[in-house]
């Protein structure tokens, strides 16, 4: 359960330039020497990169990265995926240098989503820096952050694909509403990290839902969200907390894209020999209030869906 991590994410960005600036100036990311194979690269630890921009027009998720410990792992990934008859593309040589990774694996999940699983993710040259984030982001062993993915009505596919196959497991299920939206969704761990991966049966315009940078300092947290509304961007959950154990204090707004991001802190980790799944009916203890764009926007989805199905 140690030997992965959530190690990159690309986004499909119709505007890099203004993603770059958002990221530096809202994000507290610092810009990468390293691109990645990309258009643009950024930093928010010792890593080359974290996070990756891709010109298109998507203006979503393009690829879920994950760090092995060793080829070994790689390998074991590798033959899970062969036996559950997951078409595999081993990294070319080109694909190796644009990644800087020394081992690499490219992959699609049940909703056609690419996976990518790399051994040896570059270290930077030099130490990382942001004036807009000095705390720092907690990493490390727990990798970044975590995705949270719209599954729709393919959600049993997805859980059965990401815990059976690529080899995450159950922290919590979660069952309840954000205003008129159901909520029915599975928190999924790689290591101590309470969750890298989420995946919610809700229908979206978008894959990505949202996905979440956590920093080592709680004032790092409000002064991003000061810093947030300053540039006009409203948040979609203003600022809560989420239930032990994860415990995170955040909140969530809008990127360029469309998609949202989360910053937090306080996040809890836990034991994944000895944790016990738990199905949560809140998703907040308090706060994480949700604007009526983020309502609106889940309500368009929703009718949205019904009509598709009806077809």
């Amino acid at each position: 359960m140690t030997d992965m991590a959530l190690g990159y994410l690309v986004f499909e960005v119709s505007r890099p330039d203004v993603w770059r600036e958002f990221a530096i100036r809202i994000l507290g990311c610092q810009l990468a020497d390293v691109s990645g194979g990309e258009a643009c690269g950024l930093r928010v630890d010792d890593r080359a990169y974290r996070l990756l921009l891709r010109q298109g027009k998507a203006d979503d998720l393009a690829v879920l990265g994950w760090t092995m410990k060793d080829e070994t792992s790689l390998r074991a990934l590798a033959d899970r995926l062969a036996a559950a008859g997951v078409a595999t593309e081993a990294f070319s040589a080109t694909d190796l240098a644009a990644r800087q990774v020394m081992a690499g694996l490219r992959f699609r999940d049940p909703m056609g989503l690419v996976n990518e699983a790399v051994v040896g993710l570059p270290e930077a040259a030099t130490p990382f820096a942001s004036d807009d984030m000095p705390g720092g982001f907690c990493t490390g062993e727990f990798g970044l952050g975590h995705a949270v993915l719209a599954t729709g009505r393919q959600a049993a596919a997805m859980e059965d694909f990401y815990m059976r196959v690529v080899g995450l497991a159950l922290t919590e299920r979660i069952d309840t509403k954000i205003g008129p939206i159901k909520v029915d969704g599975s928190f999924l761990h790689c290591n101590r990290r309470h969750h890298s991966l989420a995946l919610i049966a809700i229908p979206s315009r978008k894959r990505l839902l949202h996905f979440m940078l956590q920093v080592n300092r709680l004032r790092d947290v409000g002064i991003a969200l000061q810093r947030a509304r300053a540039a006009g961007i409203r948040p979609s959950l203003d600022l809560g907390q989420h239930p032990d154990p994860d415990g995170t204090v955040s909140f969530y707004a809008p990127t360029p894209s469309g998609f949202d991001f989360e910053i937090g802190a306080g996040s809890g980790a836990i034991d994944p020999s000895t944790h016990q799944t738990e199905i949560k009916t809140v998703t907040s203890d308090w706060g994480h209030k949700p604007s009526l764009r983020m309502q609106l926007r889940g309500a368009i989805d929703m009718i949205a869906d019904k009509f598709r199905k009806a077809a």
